[in-house]
Parts: C-alpha cells; sequence; structure tokens
C-alpha cells in the first residue's frame, strides 16, 4: 500500500502550487469582503491550483459582482444553487478555511504568491507543449515551430502587462513638469524621432514613442517610398535600429530602392544594372552607408500580429546584445497582414490588426509606420487630395440603424450620440454591442442597392456588406448576389453557414450610382458589424480610430501631366492626437525614388 512505502513518490514532480497561500486568500475574503478590491485585478479564478478553491473563489466573484457579502453561510448557499457544495467539501471545508485564517491584511501578499505559482504552472505547461511540438512536428518549419514556441511563452508575458493601476496626480504631475522642464533645457522643438524631414519635424515634433503612425495613400503616390526614406534617415543619422516588414516587396528590390534613393542613381539603371560610369562610385558609397545602417528587413508574407510581435521581440533583444537599441518599425501594408483569428471576417481581422499594432508600439515604447491603401472614391472628387473620410466606407443618411431595443432610426438623426445596436458576433449570432461614434463623413458619390425583400439601401462604392460567405463591396455586387439580413425582419431563406438561422439571404436586384449625397458612419468597437435596417454592414474605422498620427501622401503630378506641382508631395496631416494638422511640401525625385526636404523659397506665398 502506499501509506506503507511513502518513498513511492520520491522524485516525483509536482506542478508548483501553495495551497496554504490559496486557503489564506480565500479565508481572508470572507473575513473581509472589502479586500476584494485590493485583490480582484491581481488574481483570477484560472490562478488557483486545487479545483474547489477556484470554485469557491467563482462564487466569491458573483457574490461581489451582485454587491452581496460573501462569507461561510452565503458562499455555501450560493454553492449550493448551482449543485457545487459537495465538490468542494461542504460547509465544513469553507468553515475551516474561514477558521484558519486569521487575519486579511496580508490578502494581497497572498494574491501574489498564488499569481507567482500560477505563472510558474503555466511556464511547465509551455514547456511541455513545446517539448512535444519538438518531437511531433506534425510537419512545420522550423520558423514556424519558433514563432509557436515564442508566442507561448509571450502570452504568459503579456498577463503581466496589466499596468500599475491609480497613480495620484500629483505623482504624474512631477513627471510631467520635470518632462517639460528636460524639453525647455534641451533647447530644441524635436521631442521625438527625427525624420530628416524639417517642416514635417515641425509638425509633428518627430515620431513620438508608442504612436501607431498610418501612412495613406492612392497607388504610385510614394507611399513605400516615403517609408523607406524614414526608415533610411532614422538608422543613418540616429543610428537606432530600424525593422522594416515588407509584405508586398521583395527584400532586394527595397535594397535597390535605397540604393537608388541614398546615391541618387536613377531606379532604372540600377534594376537594369546598365549603370554609367558616374554610377558606380556613386552606388559604392550608397552600399558603404547602408551596410552600417542597422536595417532589418522581413519579407515574408502575409504575416500576422502574433508572428510579428515575435519577430520584433527577438530583433530587439539581439539588439540589446550588441548594445543597440530598436528605434522605429514600418509595415508595407496593413491590408497584407493577417489574422491571428481563424474564421473572423475580414473587417474584424483588420480591427484586431491595428489593434494589435497600436498595443506593439504601445509595449515597445517604439513609433509603428503602417502603410494602408486608400480607396478609389477619392478619384472621382474633382480634388483628388485624400480627406480622413476616405479611409472609411459609408451610407446615405436615410439609413436605418437597427438599435438593441428593436428601434430603427436614420443614422443621420443618431450623429453625436453612442447609441446600443443590434451586431453579429464571430458565431453569426445576434448581440447588443456599444457604438462609440456616430458622425458625419461629408459628401461622396453613392450607390443604389436593391433587395428582393423590397429594401434600398445607399452606399459608398466600397462600404462592404456581407455575403456569399465574405465581405462584399458595394461596386463588386451584382444581381442575383445573396446579402446576410436578420431574420426577425424579414423571412427570406435562412444562411444555411451561420448557427440557429439567426441571418438569412436576401437577394440583390439592383446596384446603380445614384450621384452624391452626404453620408455618415456608425464604429462599433469588438464585432466591428451593426445592421443597417438588418442588412449586416461593416464597421469600417478602425485604422482611424486606433491611429495617432495619420498622413496621406497626394502627388498632383499623377492625375494632371502639365501639373505645376511637378515633382512637389503634399503631405497631408489629417489627424494628430496630440498635435496640430495642415499639409507640408517635399521634394519627390521620381527617378531615384526619393523625397527631400523643399527649398524654402519654393513655396511661395502659401503660408506653409
Amino acid at each position: 500500500m502506499v501509506t506503507d512505502h511513502p518513498d513511492i513518490y520520491e522524485g516525483v514532480r509536482v506542478p508548483p502550487h501553495n495551497l496554504q497561500a490559496e486557503q489564506s486568500l480565500l479565508g481572508a475574503l470572507m473575513l473581509e469582503n472589502s479586500t476584494w478590491e485590493l485583490v480582484a485585478d491581481k488574481v483570477s479564478e484560472d490562478d488557483f491550483y486545487r479545483q474547489e478553491h477556484r470554485l469557491v473563489f467563482r462564487a466569491v466573484a458573483l457574490l461581489a459582482d451582485e454587491d452581496q457579502p460573501f462569507d461561510v453561510v452565503t458562499l455555501a448557499e450560493a454553492l449550493q444553487k448551482r449543485k457545487l457544495i459537495d465538490d468542494i467539501g461542504g460547509i465544513p471545508y469553507l468553515a475551516e478555511i474561514d477558521r484558519n485564517t486569521a487575519s486579511a491584511a496580508n490578502a494581497v501578499h497572498y494574491a501574489r504568491i498564488v499569481r507567482f505559482n500560477s505563472v510558474l504552472r503555466q511556464l511547465v505547461k509551455a514547456g511541455t507543449d513545446i517539448t512535444d511540438l519538438a518531437f511531433d512536428t506534425q510537419g512545420r518549419s522550423e520558423a514556424e515551430i519558433l514563432d509557436i514556441a515564442e508566442t507561448k511563452v509571450f502570452k504568459i508575458a503579456e498577463q503581466m502587462n496589466r499596468g500599475v493601476g491609480f497613480r495620484p496626480i500629483e505623482n504624474l504631475l512631477k513627471l510631467a513638469v520635470d518632462k517639460i522642464d528636460e524639453l525647455f533645457n534641451r533647447g530644441e522643438p524635436i521631442t521625438g524621432l527625427p525624420t530628416g524631414f524639417i517642416d514635417f519635424d515641425m509638425k509633428t515634433s518627430g515620431l513620438q514613442p508608442a504612436d501607431l503612425i498610418v501612412v495613406a495613400g492612392r497607388p504610385s503616390m510614394g507611399k513605400t517610398s516615403f517609408a523607406m526614406n524614414l526608415a533610411e534617415n532614422v538608422a543613418i543619422k540616429t543610428g537606432r535600429g530600424v525593422a522594416v516588414f515588407s509584405m508586398e516587396m521583395p527584400g532586394d528590390s527595397l535594397a535597390m530602392r535605397m540604393m537608388s534613393s541614398l546615391g541618387q542613381i536613377d531606379q532604372h539603371r540600377v534594376r537594369t544594372g546598365k549603370l554609367t560610369d558616374e554610377d558606380w562610385p556613386r552606388l559604392t558609397s550608397a552600399v558603404t552607408i547602408l551596410s552600417q545602417a542597422p536595417m532589418y528587413i522581413d519579407d515574408t508574407p502575409a504575416l500576422s500580429p502574433t508572428e510579428l510581435r515575435a519577430r520584433v521581440r527577438r530583433l530587439q533583444r539581439d539588439l540589446k546584445r550588441e548594445e543597440k537599441d530598436l528605434g522605429l518599425i514600418v509595415i508595407d501594408y496593413l491590408q497584407l497582414m493577417q489574422s491571428s483569428t481563424e474564421g473572423e471576417n475580414r473587417a474584424t481581422e483588420i480591427s484586431a490588426i491595428s489593434r494589435s499594432l497600436k498595443s506593439l508600439a504601445k509595449e515597445l515604447s517604439v513609433p509603428v509606420i503602417a502603410l494602408s491603401q486608400l480607396n478609389r472614391s477619392l478619384e472621382q472628387r474633382p480634388n483628388k487630395r485624400p480627406v480622413m473620410s476616405d479611409l472609411r466606407e459609408c451610407v446615405s443618411g436615410d439609413t436605418l440603424v437597427v438599435l438593441a431595443d428593436g428601434r430603427r432610426l436614420p443614422i443621420a438623426d443618431l450623429v453625436g450620440t453612442t447609441p446600443l445596436v443590434t451586431a453579429v458576433d464571430s458565431a453569426g449570432k445576434l448581440i447588443e454591442a456599444e457604438s462609440d461614434r456616430v458622425w458625419s463623413v461629408g459628401r461622396r458619390p453613392i450607390f443604389a442597392v436593391r433587395l428582393a425583400s423590397g429594401r434600398c439601401i445607399r452606399a459608398t462604392a466600397e462600404h462592404r456588406f456581407f455575403g456569399a460567405d465574405a465581405w462584399q463591396r458595394v461596386d463588386s455586387l451584382v444581381p442575383g448576389a445573396g446579402l446576410a439580413l436578420a431574420r426577425h425582419l424579414s423571412q427570406p431563406e435562412p444562411c444555411a453557414d451561420w448557427p440557429e438561422h439567426e441571418l438569412i439571404w436576401d437577394k440583390v436586384v439592383s446596384v446603380e450610382p445614384v450621384g452624391e449625397d452626404d453620408v455618415f458612419d456608425l464604429t462599433v468597437p469588438g464585432p466591428a458589424c451593426w445592421l443597417a435596417d438588418g442588412i449586416l454592414s461593416h464597421n469600417s474605422g478602425a485604422i482611424e480610430q486606433d491611429a495617432d498620427l495619420i498622413v496621406f501622401i497626394y502627388r498632383d503630378e499623377v492625375y494632371n501631366e502639365d501639373s505645376p506641382d511637378k515633382g512637389v508631395a503634399e503631405i497631408i496631416i489629417g489627424k494628430q492626437r496630440n498635435g496640430p494638422i495642415g499639409t507640408v511640401k517635399l521634394a519627390f525625385l521620381g527617378k531615384y525614388t526619393k523625397f527631400e526636404n523643399l527649398a524654402q523659397d519654393l513655396y511661395g506665398d502659401q503660408g506653409y
């Protein structure tokens, strides 16, 4: 028998835990209910090793949420209602915990011990999973295995990034005053990372740590060139590391662009190898400078936020070994990234990606530049300069928003409010969701989409509705196509791909341009969708919402061959969370794919 041979368990490894700390924490909560506020954000149900302790903690949390007291009697009653009292050892075990706890004074310390052991157990499990993965790779590549392994460990580390909670305003004021004093004594207006573009730096004070910066424009405007010029300037002039994720262009092509830009060599000659005698010294100089710059390029296509985060962390770790630091991250471009979450719609994926990039910038305290393609609607305007609404797709003001209480109100009547709306979760079920913004976008060309049910919805060409298992743009819809509609609002054929048939199909009868009208948009964090007169419509504002700085690039010569501004690029700051918006001008040397500071006298009397 086991009792006759106690040494049978010698050498057996038991997962890290501290039962006394778990019991003492639960006992402290029962003795002093006010202790809950001190530990609720420091420990969770899953942090307990014993199942019975998890169940007791869950009951405490439920009672606390209902503002009910939790002691031996009330906890026993709550567990009895859920038929869990026997699973925790009955009332005697609750009484034992209560009796063996002398004081609630050390509850926070007990919570830290419980949490610490929980982290250790998670690390043990992650290590076991990684070991199993190493023995059974299931055909994965070396890079995939390393990414999975790092993700498991980083996921545990992310749990520790919960912040420090409230801090007294006097402490924050002291930090702010010290920062202002430091900036004053420095005597320079650039408080962030200098880009090398003087007027742009004066507007932005440089690229700020923890900022998500979106550089947007139509194709051929020079987004990649602008971003790479920023990367060159940061790496060469500051000596700080720059990580470039190029998901559209191969790394060697980017290297050629940089050699052309830095050496001011015609890009076509670089690309074809037909260099002149004057080009070779310039090429050699450019190669020498670039080879010493701490720039790192990853041209893996379709990276997910998780993969990108893991690679950035590895790079940052390697740079620290060399006593260097990471100064900038560039992503070309945002729409080519893939979501880590399978089965989500594309609108939700883009929302998750932009949030992840903002989180990465904040976590590493490094500016992240993400390039983004603009929709085609701006090309239908006489003035083709991009504006903030070009990042969004919109609907006309008479579009009925289905609210959570069943009412349907025109979106124009909801401007300035944050109504509870009906949305659809990733499982296809109707849910309540809180919008965080409804506003007028401006006047835009729109299309009328008429459905078999008699509904007619008017929206911009790029606005998306759910149909055929994917989000579809208005200008891609054809008669006969199916769009998803909330079942309780009509009775067409149910959508077989959605659970419980909460959505049904309606058929498109026609899609026609109907001129211009005032358009509006609505942002719903989380599900990133809402019901437009019952039709499942996606929320397009994630990029605009998450970005700290949004920059548009416009070159008039792209649209007007005889433009008087040939060779001039407008850098339009459409949003700056902590600074002014406006426009600065740069010279664009197309054959070198290079942006440069524009001589001041070339601005004329435009006030730039």
